[in-house]
């Protein structure tokens, strides 16, 4: 497969121009060093990566020295394995605060650790990279979210993306080896991933105790993937107190291999429940972890609504990085049963709800959280969206309507 474009590029080089430090955070494995290598750099330019040893014991024996560089931009890939050097950065850009003078690399989030937050406060701005969105494999822009803002009528359209190209998608996911692989040889690419991710990524953000049980944390995560987040039931599971599993779910999150997406209230109603829910950050290593493929993903009783409210998820988040209007994602469910899978909130305050049903055959009665959210916000509800796996597309009054889920990439 040749080097595919990614559109998070066109954030960090305009990030470049007019901030010191740029932070590309990711999980591992997504490319994040392949990005930074093809990036077109407006100057010179200097490469170092601390996984390699010799870089990271320079770097932590005069940290001050290392990032001295003649270079306009000196990129340090894996900057999270050496703490002590941002302090040391934040000397350099206070002496010379040009922008694009750093560029780096983690794969965990690097403002969550206090060094970083303390010493880059007001010089840094973070972009995500996450696994290949539909949109970058097909070599097209992803525009679902700016335009079920800009122009929700132009989305609805029949597509030709037929049910069984949505679970090839969503059993995939969007790992750059993963994705070039033959289905037959992701096992051993992920069974390697995850022996890395826990011995590495996780050993080096904190030295918990019982490291072997982290794959099966995740395991216990993956089954739970799309629904909302029950820390003590998921404890009560794992068979570990509900301290220690929240202090693991921290790490997973800070490793960028789950992910929660908050709440949404805006006083709709007293009995919104207050849950995250809980995501997989992508699909293909979801699947791998449960035993789902393509032919039993979608049998009676199986995974495949968790698996696709995920993926959607996903996709949308994956979106947000590059999005203009840049809103913010959610989900809504009151204990009177009314929910909705994903709310986005645009910062001028319009809202929109997205259901997301694994069926070929949606109905209006799928449309009635959706329903209820527009009753509830009145003006403010901007427009409600069905993702069903279907190729067609029906509209269900002025602002609601059932759409092939194919319409997150196909625009």
């Amino acid at each position: 497969m040749n080097l595919l474009a990614r559109a998070a590029a066109e954030a960090i080089r305009t990030a470049m121009t007019d901030t010191p430090v740029v932070v590309v955070n990711g999980p591992r494995q997504v490319g994040k060093t392949t990005l930074t290598r093809q990036l077109a750099y407006p100057g010179t330019v200097d490469f170092v990566t601390l996984d390699d040893e010799t870089n990271r014991l320079a770097a932590h024996a005069d940290p001050r020295s290392f990032v001295q560089r003649p270079a306009d931009t000196f990129v340090i890939d894996e900057a999270q394995l050496e703490p002590k050097m941002f302090r040391a950065i934040k000397a350099e850009v206070d002496r010379d605060r040009r922008p694009g003078r750093f560029l780096l690399t983690g794969s965990s989030r690097l403002l969550s650790a206090p060094d970083m937050a303390a010493s880059l406060v007001g010089r840094v701005e973070t972009i995500d990279l996450w696994p290949f969105s539909q949109g970058e494999l097909a070599g097209i822009a992803d525009r679902f979210v700016d335009l079920v803002f800009d122009d929700p009528i132009a989305l609805i359209r029949n597509k030709s993306t037929e049910r069984a190209d949505i679970v090839k998608r969503i059993v995939t996911g969007g790992y750059p080896e993963v994705v070039r692989r033959q289905p037959g040889r992701r096992q051993s690419w992920f069974d390697g991933y995850l022996t890395t991710i826990t011995q590495s990524v996780i050993r080096d953000l904190s030295s918990i105790e019982r490291l072997a049980e982290i794959p099966r944390l995740l395991r216990l995560c993956a089954a739970r993937t799309g629904t909302e987040l029950n820390v003590s039931a998921l404890a009560g599971e794992f068979g570990f107190p509900t301290r220690t599993v929240d202090g693991y779910l921290a790490l997973l999150t800070q490793a960028f291999l789950v992910d929660r997406i908050p709440a949404w209230s805006t006083n709709l109603s007293r009995k919104v429940i207050r849950r995250p829910k809980l995501v997989l950050t992508d699909t293909g290593l979801a699947s791998f972890l449960i035993g789902a493929n393509q032919s039993n993903v979608a049998q009676i009783g199986g995974p495949l609504g968790q698996l696709m409210e995920t993926f959607v998820a996903n996709e949308i988040k994956k979106q947000l990085t590059w999005s203009n209007g840049r809103p913010s994602l959610w989900h809504f469910r009151d204990r009177d049963g009314a929910e909705v899978d994903l709310v986005l909130e645009h910062p001028d305050g319009r809202v929109v709800g997205i259901e997301v049903k694994a069926t070929s055959s949606p109905s209006a009665d799928d449309l009635r959280g959706l329903r209820f959210l527009a009753d509830r916000l009145g003006d403010r509800f901007h427009f409600g969206v069905l993702l069903h796996t279907a190729p067609e597309a029906t509209r269900f009054g002025p602002n609601l309507a059932a759409l092939p889920a194919s319409v997150l990439w196909e625009f």
